[in-house]
């Protein structure tokens, strides 16, 4: 790729010589290359004369990134987060909305965590409802499929509900209006 302005064919530079020579070196340090290789691409690169003869010391070898960690951008979950919410909400399937409690009571309110353990709390308590009521009106009307329709759709929103978290999606999505409990943004005079 060349600089817009210059040619291929203009002089080397120290500076473009020695970024040359660094980066063998580096890829010998890698293990990319062996050091008879790395002697041979130095001597094409400290004996370049233009831009494409440096070119050449470097041909067919892969350009190094710096490992650096990316920050993420700001209210996006990082993967374990994703991971921790996924596994709050699958924890209910054993403890209904027992384990998403004892989550968002043990972790620092306005967290990406804390907001999902209420979400799958809110989750809960709310089909914990709708499985009373289905109880009662199936012992009043005789109907008992209305309790196996509440578990049903209790398993499978759950298991919905943990899969998006798993996504790093808002767990509840459009459900949430929906939901008994809520979680509400925390106060400011509470801190952990």
């Amino acid at each position: 790729m060349s600089v817009p302005g210059q040619s291929p064919f203009s002089g080397v530079t120290d500076q473009m010589r020695d970024r040359a020579v660094a980066h063998l070196q580096a890829m010998y340090a890698n293990n990319s290359i062996n050091e008879r290789e790395l002697d041979r691409r130095l001597d094409l690169a400290l004996g370049a004369r233009d831009r494409l003869e440096l070119n050449r010391s470097l041909a067919g070898l892969a350009r190094l990134a710096p490992v650096v960690l990316t920050p993420r951008a700001p209210g996006q979950a990082s993967p374990v987060e994703n991971v921790g919410s996924g596994l709050v909400h699958l924890s209910a399937l054993v403890s209904s909305f027992i384990g998403p409690a004892i989550v968002k009571a043990a972790t620092k309110p306005g967290s990406h965590l804390w907001w999902e353990a209420g979400r799958a709390m809110s989750l809960q308590l709310t089909f914990l409802v709708v499985g009373i009521v289905a109880s009662v009106l199936s012992w009043i009307t005789g109907l008992d499929f209305l309790m196996f329709l509440a578990w049903a759709a209790w398993a499978g929103s759950t298991i919905w509900a943990s899969v998006r978290a798993f996504n790093g999606q808002k767990s509840t999505g459009m459900l949430e209006p929906a939901l008994i409990a809520r979680p509400q943004i925390p106060r400011p005079g509470i801190t952990r």
